[in-house]
């Protein structure tokens, strides 16, 4: 028994290392003028000797030259500079290799950051069975991890910095979560809409620094850059402009990314489905496209805001009830977390690492509660949209379930399931709470 024991405890560390070794090494394979990465170093580049951050660039040999990283703000160069310090010092490799151990050490943080937030409430008698939990997680959203450390985002960087914030804000530590979770949204401010619910929540402490050390981070790349306001007057522009285009097939301003089906968001999934698909867009699906509703982008696009508003409205009202228990701050949370992925104006697969949060707690509750409901909403997730990826099933597969938007129905379906979980773990502790 003891040494069944010990076995256990030492497989699961060289799983775990294995894993981490697969995916640098997967990461590192490409070829040297090819991968975001290189975008990544430019950009920390440019902003460190003060250059046009979004100048001409082509990393990839095939492909047009363009703005870089247009739809990123400046104060991403802040994450990805001392990348480009390490590339001058020792080469574009050993620059890629630290990016990829820098992923793979946020989804142990992610993991870490989860563990300690959930093992502790598992049911009396019940194993927590963490690593099993965690690795079921990670199965469930590989997919998604995979294509963010093949392809060298930084959604994984992200998604842990903001939940290290809310780790710290948990435990009371409301400037280490101000400054975490201010440096994330500088960087990437996809989860924009965290701050509401910091706020609701109770972390309003951690909240309000956020705001004010996201602009202290702003303000560093505007020295960087010798003063000069004009590259974040451009994202500013370029980013109000693309999330309020009535014609989401239309080309965006400041040639920020064109539609692209790959592209899961809300927006486009209501453009697709409220309107009609322009010809030159339906015939990149070889297995034809199914007819919208044929509205006028106008009507397609006030329905979308309209869509959105009731999307925001009800985290917001869920965060406000979950205030007073720490499950339901943890399920309200990671709800936010899907939220930001369907309102953000571009919504890449990478970005859907924002959802492995929601499937762990889902996991969790499927095993300690024992709950069928939680097993079918997770197999049926999973078998249509993270298993047919354009590996298992090809291209035309992939692009015919992007043209259907199922991971954006896969996205509503989480986000309801989480704001229903924490609105009953906060109903569990108001009938727990003891009468006055």
């Amino acid at each position: 028994m003891i040494a069944a024991r010990g076995a256990s405890r030492l497989a699961w560390p060289l799983l775990w290392i294995a894993v981490a070794i697969l995916l640098v090494a997967r990461a590192t394979s490409r070829p040297p003028s090819r991968g975001v990465i290189l975008d990544h170093i430019e950009f920390g580049r440019r902003l460190l000797a003060g250059e046009d951050v979004y100048g001409p660039w082509k990393s990839d040999p095939d492909a047009p030259i363009r703005p870089l990283h247009a739809p990123y703000p400046p104060s991403y160069g802040l994450l990805t500079a001392p990348f480009a310090v390490i590339d001058m010092a020792l080469g574009t490799r050993a620059a890629r290799a630290a990016w990829a151990l820098l992923q793979v050490l946020a989804l142990a943080a992610i993991a870490f950051v989860l563990r300690r937030l959930t093992a502790p409430r598992a049911p009396p008698g019940t194993s927590p069975h963490w690593h099993w939990l965690w690795l079921g997680a990670f199965v469930l959203g590989a997919r998604f991890v995979l294509r963010d450390t093949h392809g060298g985002g930084g959604n994984l960087i992200n998604i842990a910095l903001c939940l290290l914030a809310f780790d710290a804000a948990e435990r009371r530590r409301g400037l280490a979560a101000a400054l975490l979770l201010g440096f994330s949204l500088a960087t990437k401010p996809t989860q924009l809409w965290l701050l509401p619910v910091f706020w609701l929540l109770g972390h309003r402490r951690a909240a309000g620094l956020a705001v004010v050390a996201g602009l202290g981070w702003a303000a560093l790349t505007v020295l960087l850059q010798g003063g000069d306001v004009g590259p974040w007057l451009r994202w500013s522009e370029g980013s109000w402009r693309l999330s309020t285009q009535a014609n989401a097939w239309a080309t965006p301003a400041l040639e920020f990314p064109p539609f692209e089906w790959m592209n899961q968001s809300l927006r486009c999934a209501m453009a697709r489905w409220g309107g009609s698909v322009p010809d030159e867009f339906a015939a990149r699906v070889a297995w034809g496209v199914v007819p919208g509703l044929g509205l006028p982008a106008v009507t397609v696009s006030w329905l979308t805001r309209l869509a959105s508003l009731a999307l925001l409205v009800l985290p917001l009202v869920t965060a406000w009830r979950s205030r007073h228990a720490a499950s339901a701050r943890l399920w309200a949370f990671a709800a936010a977390l899907v939220l930001s992925v369907l309102l953000s104006p571009l919504s890449w697969k990478a970005h859907h690492v924002a959802l492995l949060p929601v499937l762990l707690l889902l996991l969790q509750r499927a095993v300690w509660q024992r709950s069928g409901a939680s097993w079918v909403i997770l197999g049926a997730w999973w078998a249509c949209c993270s298993l047919p990826g354009r590996d298992l099933v090809g291209d035309a597969a992939d692009e015919w379930l992007n043209s259907v938007y199922v991971v954006t129905a896969g996205d509503l379906l989480l986000l309801l399931v989480g704001l229903g979980a924490a609105r009953s773990a906060a109903l569990q502790h108001e009938d727990a709470a003891p009468v006055a």
